[in-house]
């Protein structure tokens, strides 16, 4: 049975429209009856809600009514169902990134407490990607204890902000292969020194045998670069330019670079690109 009829029928099992909203998450049509479900008595529907609104929400023919989506997530944050308060700050704060504003802020905010820890560490990061002051402390006090987890990590690169790195250095072993890779990212994305000369020169290399482009090259630095945009884009215009600055004239290089990923990172964040 569809979403739509199992929708407008009272007596549905809550599990079964469960099931039809997480089965519809990829089609257009399902916004307007996902939404309806907001309210719904049963947290596993309003659970399924909070998961495919994200989906439906950045549908392109869904934009115009994206807002409606955050507004539903917003109050899904506040929900009396820790579950159904993780996916809803999941949802807000990590795969609607780009939404931002003082009312997305505050609902991500007024969990940094919350008594369920995963929906804690989902608006964690949420605001730690906004970079929202209030996550630094909440971040700081994460990194303190012992058992971190890789969310608090990965909040402590999105904020970039050094006086963490220490901190970070504590938790840089017992991780296992992606997760081994991201908290190596964030240690560099807190170094007060930078991002890392060798990253780079790495990277310079790269371009110079044409970047995305190369036959024979292995794109081993692009991946460690590819590791920290993915919790700090805003840093692409920083380490574009300092690969830039490394290229000097040649003049090939810098067009690979201005044409690659990187380059428009960095545009969306302000760098200029590359200028001859």
């Amino acid at each position: 049975m569809d979403l739509s009829t199992l929708a407008g029928d009272p007596t549905s099992e809550p599990d079964d429209l469960a099931g039809a909203v997480d089965a519809a998450a990829g089609e257009v049509a399902a916004f307007g009856p996902v939404l309806g479900l907001v309210d719904h008595d049963a947290p596993a529907v309003r659970t399924a809600v909070a998961r495919a609104l994200p989906h439906l929400a950045t549908m392109e023919i869904n934009a115009p009514f994206a807002p409606l989506a955050v507004d539903a997530l917003i109050s899904l944050t506040a929900d009396p169902v820790g579950d159904v308060r993780n996916w809803a700050c999941f949802g807000l704060g990590t795969q609607m990134d780009e939404i931002d504003g003082t009312t997305v802020r505050e609902a991500l905010a007024a969990r940094l407490t919350d008594r369920h820890g995963e929906a804690r560490r989902e608006a964690l990061i949420g605001l730690a990607r906004r970079r929202d002051a209030r996550a630094l402390p909440a971040v700081r006090a994460a990194l303190c204890r012992s058992d971190v987890w890789l969310l608090e990590v990965e909040a402590a690169g999105a904020l970039g902000e050094p006086s963490l790195h220490p901190l970070v250095l504590r938790h840089l072993d017992g991780w296992d292969g992606g997760a081994a890779r991201t908290v190596a990212a964030v240690a560099r994305l807190t170094d007060p020194d930078g991002l890392g000369h060798d990253l780079v020169d790495g990277l310079a290399v790269w371009y110079r045998c044409g970047g995305p482009l190369a036959a024979d090259t292995d794109p081993g630095w692009w991946r460690i670069a590819l590791d920290l945009l993915e919790l700090a884009p805003y840093r692409a215009g920083e380490l574009a330019g300092a690969v830039a600055a490394r290229l000097g004239n040649d003049h090939h290089a810098l067009d690979a670079l201005d044409d690659s990923t990187l380059g428009a990172i960095a545009r969306a964040h302000g760098w200029a690109g590359v200028l001859h």
